[in-house]
């Protein structure tokens, strides 16, 4: 039976734990810089972005309050219109693309300071009603690149963003796209294109295939109208929604509280959705899919709100354990558990996910730039970080970087190219550090 140990929970109880460029959890600009999501006419904006004169924009996507986090959306006022333009123009927009820009709304993601392999990801929302709304919880690589993407959910305030027959959609769409390059980058002409799991006529359900841009892409979807199957409003009721990713099959749960969840849908884990990915959620603004917003009911349309009362992320505790008593040992590699003994010992983790328990004494624990995400259970007053080829080599840089998250301290390091780094200490505060607590010096 699979284990999972949580990396953090976000209860929204205080003020907004943004990325700025080393701290934060919430990176609230979009990778890339890519203002529009998929296509216009709304932006994600975010308090970095300034008017031609320099001044801030002065948009906002996100409140707090009451213990929850609001992604509103909106029309940008005519007197900002130009300003957001020229932005866009700058970011290298066309000049098509950028005058169709009438709304703003709000992204949020941990591209900057946590991905993971496999693991179960959970929400308690309510979602906005309107046309033109696009509400998503979505996994996606923690560098450049697509696919693939896991939408945990996605949804749309009016059915096929028109103004029909039973206009609230009430209908949750999951999906997992891929192609034929797995996450280790080798090429699989054939990847697996049926889902045994569900059924269609009893022929398991056969892949979507398109083409895109010099390739094929690849899509496991389902469609669900909550209202029938489960008698609940996914615009007028909190509800929790849930997946749970492994190297074998991806499941999706949904249900009114998370002791009550059910499955909805499962796939088998496409070989290019086995590395490292971060988590996003939005409020995407019309778009390809969902059709601009009816200007005859905007009011009733941006009154309604993205309102998210938690966001949770356990890992898939590593099943492989290695416990020495040796004065100076190595990780045997891959994801472990790593555990030390009572005396001081030198511990030198693996390139995986580990969770290490130094036990006792005066331990090193010796961590490699790049070498992956590690959780530190017992990090003592007397214990050190020895840090090798990170992208900071003093004390003060190290402590510019350090997040209070919940209970526990985040060590983020994000460098080109490569997932975000992140040491968790448990149960500590940045107070609780010194410089002692760190050696930058030659490799040992």
């Amino acid at each position: 039976m699979l284990r999972y140990t949580l990396v953090f929970e976000d209860q929204f109880s205080g003020p907004l734990n943004r990325f700025d460029g080393k701290t934060g959890v919430w990176r609230d600009f979009p990778r890339r810089q890519k203002y529009i999501g998929n296509g216009p006419p709304s932006i994600y904006v975010n308090p970095g972005m300034t008017r031609r004169d320099g001044s801030a924009l002065g948009l906002t996507a996100f409140k707090l309050d009451d213990g929850k986090l609001r992604i509103s959306a909106g029309e940008i006022p005519e007197l900002l219109l130009d300003d957001v333009h020229a932005l866009l123009r700058n970011a290298g927009y066309s000049q098509g693309a950028v005058e169709k820009v009438r709304y703003y709304s709000g992204s949020l993601s941990t591209f900057s300071s946590w991905s993971q392999t496999y693991g179960y990801f959970e929400m308690r929302a309510k979602l906005p009603e309107g046309k033109g709304h696009w509400p998503a919880f979505w996994l996606v690589p923690s560098v450049n690149g697509w696919p693939p993407e896991i939408d945990i959910f996605e949804a749309l305030g009016r059915e096929n963003g028109s103004d029909g027959p039973g206009s609230p959609d009430n209908r949750l769409h999951m999906r997992v796209h891929f192609d034929e390059i797995a996450a280790d980058g080798t090429y699989a002409p054939e990847p697996r294109l049926s889902n045994p799991f569900e059924l269609e006529d009893r022929v398991p359900q056969r892949a979507i295939r398109r083409k895109h841009g010099n390739g094929t892409r690849y899509t496991f979807a389902k469609t669900v109208d909550v209202g029938q199957m489960f008698g609940r409003h996914i615009f007028d009721e909190f509800n929790v929604y849930g997946l749970s990713w492994t190297s074998d099959e991806i499941t999706w749960w949904f249900g009114p509280t998370r002791d009550a969840l059910q499955k909805v849908y499962r796939t088998p884990t496409p070989r290019d959705a086995n590395g490292p990915m971060a988590i996003v959620f939005n409020n995407q603004i019309g778009g390809k899919w969902a059709k601009s917003p009816d200007p005859s009911a905007a009011r009733e349309t941006f009154e309604s709100q993205f309102v998210i009362d938690y966001v949770r992320v356990f890992a898939q505790a590593p099943v492989h354990a290695f416990t020495s008593g040796a004065p100076c040992f190595s990780g045997r590699g891959g994801d472990e558990l790593i555990v030390g003994n009572a005396a001081s010992q030198s511990i030198r983790p693996g390139g995986g996910f580990d969770i290490l328990t130094g036990g006792g004494g005066h331990d090193r624990f010796i961590v490699p730039g790049n070498g992956g995400s590690k959780i530190f259970t017992d990090f003592a007053p007397d214990d050190v970080l020895v840090l090798r080829d990170w992208s900071f080599h003093t004390f003060g840089e190290a402590l510019s970087r350090i997040t209070q998250v919940g209970n526990d301290l985040w060590l983020v390091d994000k460098q080109e190219g490569q997932p975000p780094q992140t040491l968790i200490l448990r149960d500590l505060s940045v107070n609780d550090l010194t410089s002692a607590n760190f050696d930058f010096g030659a490799s040992e």
